[in-house]
């Protein structure tokens, strides 16, 4: 069973949309262990790329083609080479509204036997589809909406993903939800460590989705109570000084600082080492850095955006409206908190991630093997 994965880049400014194709693809790689597979991207010359920190299985490759044209839509002419080359029995689509989806559409239009499935990565949700609005709608009539139809499986990785889906215009032969998997055997190797820090850290790209303006105006005139701020990511330099504006501007710099992008062992290092985690965003699939975050025990602040109401059901942090004064009120009940009453919430947080290893990587590996291998049966 050779699996081909797709998608735009593996550079580290795509955050959680390269992360869930590396893990997948490492997962399937060791279920489906006979076989070769393929992840085929485009190079990113402007942000490096993060896969050598990883365990790549020897029967995974990862080809990276040369672009040209538009940075909004770049465009590789050995990509579709590639893939024929190949000659995969399924081909995992991860992000939508660029070339591998034209090629997709292609490859299952010549190989109508074999199997596509399509993970749009949350790009499929309100806030995001209004992001460039008009090139997305030309995008869907030219392509997306003729490789939704021909598209055998869309993998949605959340609850909420699958709800928006089903609410949506977009019709899909069958629609499955997995989880997103981290790799927790490799996390556990990772302790953390007992000394209480009052950091409070956010790990995400750094964009306007993920609601950083936001946070910046709610820690304004708030009392940090000796914690501190560290928000970790990368994004466009003139963002990232929009953001350092707002820090002078509101008088933040003793308690905010931006930091770069970390990945796996620096990422895990920064976990372990702090007490909270924020991610105020305003949309999110998944959000894998929660994921991670719980199991370092951290409570978690975040919003009804992402798909962890589970925080609020099981009080695992605070689970806010991406509103200001919401945030204002989550920052001040986290920075009053006792050490011992975020310990627990973090005890709690670590025990709902890795009970019945419903997102361990291996875990929800498995359960795309099986639905791979159904498929292929025709059931």
């Amino acid at each position: 069973m050779k699996i081909l994965f797709l998608t735009e880049s593996l550079s580290t400014r795509m955050g959680g949309l390269a992360t869930g194709t590396i893990h997948l693809a490492i997962g399937l790689a060791k279920h489906f262990n006979l076989d070769e597979h393929q992840i085929i991207t485009q190079e990113d010359n402007e942000y490096p790329s993060f896969e050598d920190e990883y365990d790549i299985p020897k029967n995974l490759s990862i080809i990276k083609v040369p672009k040209f044209g538009p940075k909004m839509y770049p465009i590789s002419l050995s990509m579709r080479k590639k893939i024929k080359s190949f000659n995969a029995d399924v081909i995992y689509l991860k992000g939508l509204w660029r070339q591998t989806s034209l090629e997709a559409y292609f490859w299952k239009k010549k190989n109508p036997n074999k199997i596509l499935i399509i993970s749009p990565a949350g790009m499929l949700q309100p806030t995001p589809l209004k992001n460039k609005k008009i090139l997305k709608l030309i995008s869907i009539f030219l392509i997306e909406k003729k490789l939704f139809k021909i598209c055998d499986i869309l993998h949605t990785v959340s609850q909420l993903e699958r709800k928006l889906i089903n609410e949506s215009k977009y019709k899909f032969k069958k629609i499955i939800f997995i989880p997103e998997g981290i790799p927790i055997n490799k996390l556990k190797t990772k302790k953390k460590k007992t000394k209480f820090s009052r950091k409070l850290v956010s790990i995400s790209r750094i964009a306007p989705i993920k609601g950083l303006e936001l946070l910046l105006e709610a820690c304004k005139n708030i009392d940090f109570k000796g914690w501190k701020l560290l928000i970790y990511g990368n994004g466009s330099e003139e963002y990232i000084n929009k953001l350092q504006k707002i820090i002078i501007e509101n008088k933040l710099k003793k308690n905010v600082v931006l930091k770069e992008a970390i990945f796996n062992e620096d990422k895990c290092k920064v976990l372990s080492e702090a007490s909270a985690f924020i991610l105020p965003s305003y949309s999110e699939s998944f959000a894998i850095t929660i994921a991670e975050a719980m199991f370092f025990e951290l409570p978690i602040i975040t919003t009804t955006k992402t798909p962890w109401g589970i925080i609020k059901r099981e009080n695992l942090g605070w689970f806010v409206n991406p509103e200001k004064e919401e945030l204002v009120s989550a920052l001040q009940n986290l920075f009053n908190s006792s050490e011992n009453n975020l310990l627990i919430k973090g005890n709690r947080a670590k025990l709902y991630i890795t009970s019945n290893k419903k997102y361990d990587l291996m875990s929800t590996s498995e359960q795309m093997k099986e639905e791979i291998i159904s498929s292929i049966q025709g059931e």
